[in-house]
């Protein structure tokens, strides 16, 4: 149930709030209500919560409110429900005389706990719970500040520890504000809203229509249960790779082509940026692409020629669409587009959907280095770069990811100068090492230090690459051999096994759990035999593969015992924040998940139907339906759209 939080001031403006809700908490002490106002409007009909916080009013005049809302629901019959709401620590004296007062009047007692300045562990949570039952409450609210996924963790896994009718568990702040939500979902008596952004009593609420479109059951149109997965299917050409070679065959001068091509959304964000530019591209067959560019060169000279160039501010507008590889790619390239026009003083970079809501790096002084200065919002989308590229001594790290170093180890080459890229905490190495690899098949050298020094000569120009072919993806697969392992088996082909992908690592992992795999080195196919025995736990550190996140938290689930899967900080800035995306989902179908520091535990066990989000993001929404394969009863979602980003035909290997 909804509960609307009323603070608002004077007794006509409460009457009004009231009018838009079945139940309401009011704020006795933000209120300002006289006795008479109180009397009456506790004589409603309507399920009522009366709050007075000790800590805004002296304890004589909250508990003076509190008797006249008693008093109220008292003088008259066939009233709504009542609940009152007093401090887990007011003193005795005060908190026996009211408990004893409503009671008689029928009011059933909330005992809340508030600490506005962190969380406390697990066990002093539980502590609090028990203390408060003892002290006679019929519901415990435990309200915290949290700080990170970890402490949201902390607080909603009370509900799988105490009766959740007897519990209202969240976070106060916007940092936990799923914790809201999630807690409705798991059974809490009631969830409070506010009436718009304007009329909270507490930061982290939802408004009221906010809280019914992502609490009604019709928010979730979409089966996303599958019975079982396909005996045999074929994986999908890698968007990682795909990408980096479609950017590649647009700054050679000649005809490349690409062969192993399938669509997504995120790669045909790239062919629509080189069209843009002034490249041809032909699909001689279903899955080949034939890239025709006159070279980076006369690419940046014919700008002005395009429509994506604005002869007003000698500025060209680059859409990635929801591409954050992409993304990052272009940002130093445009660096070269700018230098090696005449009639171009700025680049500006634009996307779409979950993008504009990602940070796009976390330092911006590389790219000072190398000559580019780029303006954004708060570290958003838009960006505009502008300067003139630059070889350069760059000092680097590599903790957010690889990206925007890729986009550096593709523009760099072609300045005139020698550069020399540090990079310290180097993440996603087998990305970077995918970078380098397309490179050379494209004439591009760079030098490679145990990936911590690259050394990158300057005056390199792209040449085309009569066939070039994409790889299978493994990302995408890792969910494919899941389904396979924890059902009926499976059979995936258009795995090169000695790709750079660092999500080749599902095949380790899958071993490790026990099951049988078989890998076909010539032909490029990974068979997964049927299951015979419970699958083996796990432990593994997904740092250099967080993409594969989401996979292995579906093979968890399906094991026998508890996994630990680190890497959590790599999750923040995806599509959604998949740490808690994660979570929050799979919590919400019965999944017992911990979170600690950086590692995910994960306890594998059987799960229940329920209705889901998938947050806009194509991993988490493939990983409820590949995990649906084991789950009883009906999982629907929001939206299954946004599996084109990456893997358009998913759903076809699943009946």
């Amino acid at each position: 149930m909804i509960c609307l939080s009323i603070g608002a001031n004077g007794a006509s403006n409460v009457s009004k709030a009231l009018s838009k809700a079945q139940m309401a908490e009011i704020r006795l002490d933000l209120t300002n209500l006289n006795r008479e106002e109180t009397i009456s409007l506790f004589e409603s009909k309507k399920d009522l919560v009366a709050t007075c916080r000790i800590d805004t009013l002296p304890h004589e005049e909250s508990k003076k409110r509190l008797h006249w809302a008693i008093l109220g629901s008292a003088s008259k019959r066939a009233l709504g429900q009542r609940y009152i709401d007093l401090d887990y620590d007011a003193p005795d004296n005060y908190r026996k005389e009211l408990i004893g007062a409503a009671k008689q009047a029928g009011f059933r007692i909330i005992l809340s706990f508030h600490n506005y300045e962190s969380t406390d562990s697990f066990q002093q949570l539980s502590e609090i719970y028990e203390t408060a039952r003892e002290r006679g409450a019929d519901i415990v609210k435990i309200v915290t500040t949290v700080r990170n996924i970890e402490e949201s963790a902390r607080i909603v896994n009370l509900y799988k520890k105490y009766p959740p009718d007897t519990l209202l568990a969240f976070a106060l702040n916007k940092e936990g504000r799923m914790t809201r939500i999630l807690s409705a979902t798991l059974g809490a008596p009631f969830i409070y809203c506010s009436l718009d952004e304007g009329e909270k009593t507490a930061e982290g609420q939802y408004s009221i229509t906010e809280a019914k479109r992502l609490l009604s059951k019709k928010g979730y149109p979409v089966l996303a249960s599958r019975t079982s997965c396909v005996k045999s299917a074929t994986a999908p050409a890698s968007k990682s790779h795909a990408q980096r070679a479609i950017l590649s065959a647009a700054w050679a001068k000649g005809v490349s082509t690409l062969y192993g091509y399938t669509a997504c959304a995120d790669s045909e964000a790239a062919l629509s940026v080189i069209r843009s530019l002034g490249v041809k591209v032909a699909r001689p067959s279903d899955q080949s692409l034939q890239i025709e560019s006159p070279g980076i060169d006369q690419l940046a000279k014919n700008l002005p020629k395009q429509k994506i160039y604005n002869s007003a501010n000698k500025n060209i507008r680059i859409d990635v669409g929801e591409s954050g590889l992409l993304c990052r790619l272009m940002i130093p390239l445009s660096g070269q587009l700018i230098r090696k026009s005449n009639d171009l003083d700025s680049v500006t970079i634009t996307g779409k959907g979950s993008l504009l809501k990602r940070a796009l790096f976390a330092n911006e002084k590389p790219l000072n280095h190398i000559g580019l200065q780029v303006e954004t919002i708060k570290g958003k989308l838009p960006a505009t770069i502008r300067g003139t590229i630059k070889g350069a001594h760059v000092l680097t790290s590599g903790k957010d990811g690889s990206q925007l170093l890729s986009g550096m180890l593709m523009a760099l080459p072609l300045c005139p100068e020698h550069s020399c890229i540090k990079l310290t905490e180097p993440k996603s190495i087998p990305y970077i090492d995918l970078t380098i690899k397309t490179l050379e098949q494209f004439g591009i050298s760079i030098g490679n230090k145990d990936f911590e020094r690259f050394e990158i000569p300057g005056k390199q120009a792209y040449t085309p690459t009569p066939l070039l072919p994409v790889e299978g993806d493994w990302s995408g697969a890792s969910m494919l051999l899941v389904a396979g392992a924890i059902s009926t088996g499976i059979t995936v082909t258009n795995l090169p096994i000695h790709s750079q992908q660092s999500d080749k690592k599902i095949l380790d992992i899958l071993t490790t759990c026990g099951v049988d795999v078989h890998v076909d080195l010539p032909l490029s196919k990974i068979v997964i035999a049927k299951p015979d025995k419970p699958l083996i736990p796990f432990e593994t550190d997904a740092t250099h593969f967080p993409d594969l996140f989401p996979s292995l938290v579906v093979l968890a689930l399906n094991c026998n015992g508890t996994s630990r899967i680190k890497g959590l900080h790599r999750l923040f800035n995806k599509e959604s924040n998949r740490a808690e995306s994660l979570f929050c989902e799979f919590t919400k179908l019965g999944a017992i998940i911990e979170i600690d520091d950086d590692c995910m535990i994960v306890t594998g066990g059987g799960l229940h139907g329920g209705w889901c989000a998938s947050h806009n993001d194509h991993r988490i929404a493939m990983a409820l339906i590949t995990a649906s394969l084991k789950i009883k009863g009906k999982v629907y979602v929001d939206d299954l759209y946004c599996i084109s980003k990456s893997f358009p035909d998913f759903i076809k290997n699943f009946r």
